[in-house]
């Protein structure tokens, strides 16, 4: 994930879905094809106090080594920590990356803004 500044058709869009309680943010790399492509944008909300995410949700993490970065949050490993995982064969090992707190977790995201269309997030 990149935060070079958005294209200006994103910009006003910013300031109101975090009005909203969500944010977008753009993707860098290729660890999440098929489901993201480096320069997609992706809308997120973040949880609710309280609100517990899903493993197969797609999420935004700040991690401690690699900065802010999109996974598919895989099993719980034990109450309140998550394994991570790329879609990718070029994504990094999710033994690499090791587990992630739930505190860390920023949000789950929701929609793709790409170079074809907007587009809900589904992990099969």
């Amino acid at each position: 994930m990149s935060h070079r500044d958005p294209p200006a058709l994103i910009r006003p869009i910013q300031g109101i879905v975090t009005l909203l309680g969500f944010r977008i943010v753009r993707v860098s790399g290729l660890s999440m094809v098929p489901a993201l492509a480096d320069g997609d944008f992706v809308l997120f909300r973040r949880f609710l106090p309280g609100e517990s995410p899903c493993p197969g949700t797609i999420v935004i993490v700040r991690h401690r080594r690699l900065g802010i970065i999109i996974k598919l949050l895989d099993q719980e490993t034990k109450p309140g920590h998550f394994r991570l995982r790329g879609l990718s064969a070029l994504s990094t090992d999710s033994n690499r990356m090791g587990n992630t707190a739930r505190q860390n977790i920023m949000g789950q995201a929701v929609l793709r803004i790409g170079r074809h269309g907007v587009s809900g997030l589904r992990v099969s």
